[in-house]
């Protein structure tokens, strides 16, 4: 009898084993799903941040290429001002020579004028 006691309490120490490893698989499996649905939520959240920054990206590059286009526009027409003022100086009538009048003066001399 003593053989028999023995394998039962041998038996019930294992099935006390068996239970306390089966609640340890439950709690890990909790923790385990816990884990999985954080994993989505991250995933989920990562897919927002790269949509959110391409959408950036792409207006931060359309607004320096108006900027770009912007400061071409303004040269050129600094550009084409130039070359019409260039070309307004180059192609304007030069003034006519001066017309004849009496001529130079004469030289002094340097004696004063006598009175008459």
């Amino acid at each position: 009898m003593a053989g028999l006691a023995q394998c039962q309490r041998e038996a019930e120490e294992v099935t006390e084993l068996m239970k306390q490893n089966f609640a340890k698989a439950l709690e890990r499996e909790g923790r385990l799903s816990d884990l999985d649905s954080r994993a989505q939520e991250l995933r989920a959240m990562g897919e927002t941040f790269t949509r959110s920054t391409r959408a950036v990206a792409r207006q931060q590059r359309v607004g320096h290429r108006r900027w770009q286009l912007a400061l071409g526009g303004a040269v050129a027409v600094g550009l084409l001002l130039l070359v019409a003022i260039a070309l307004g100086l180059g192609l304007a009538p030069r003034g006519s020579p001066a017309p004849p009048g009496p001529g130079p003066a004469p030289p002094a001399t340097g004696s004063p004028p006598t009175p008459p």
